[in-house]
Order: structure tokens, then sequence, then C-alpha cells
């Protein structure tokens, strides 16, 4: 039986997503060289370099690079 699962619910007030993050973040559709755990420490640099601490656009930036299947199978 599959589970349902609740929506993700985003604070009312949205913080600033960074100047040109997709330039910054490549797309990750498992299809390239490059592995999930590699993805994600490039995710963790660019919130470091970029000083993003806010959760909410982590969470917005994470679901906007996913691409191909990923996306598929985040949403």
């Amino acid at each position: 039986m599959a589970t349902c699962y609740a929506p993700l619910v985003l604070p009312g007030k949205l913080n600033p997503m960074p100047q040109d993050y997709q330039t910054k973040i490549p797309q990750f559709d498992a299809t390239g060289a490059i592995t999930t755990q590699q993805h994600v420490d490039e995710m963790n640099n660019f919130f470091d370099l970029q000083e993003v601490g806010e959760s909410d656009v982590k969470m917005r930036l994470f679901a906007q690079i996913l691409g191909g299947e990923v996306r598929k199978w985040f949403k």
C-alpha cells in the first residue's frame, strides 16, 4: 500500500535566492559522471561559499537543480 506524504510547506515569507545560482550549480539528473554524494557535497560547498543558511532557500535550490528522471522521482 502506498503511503501518502504531506506536501512540502514553505514559510509564508520566502528568503531571496542567491543571484545566478543556475550558472553556479549544475543540474543533477543521475546520468553524468558525478555521483549523488558528490552532488550533495557540491551543494553544501555552494551553500557555504554563498553563505546560504536559510532552510527555505536550500530546499528551493535543491528542488530546482534536479533534472530528468530524478526530477520526476522527486515530484
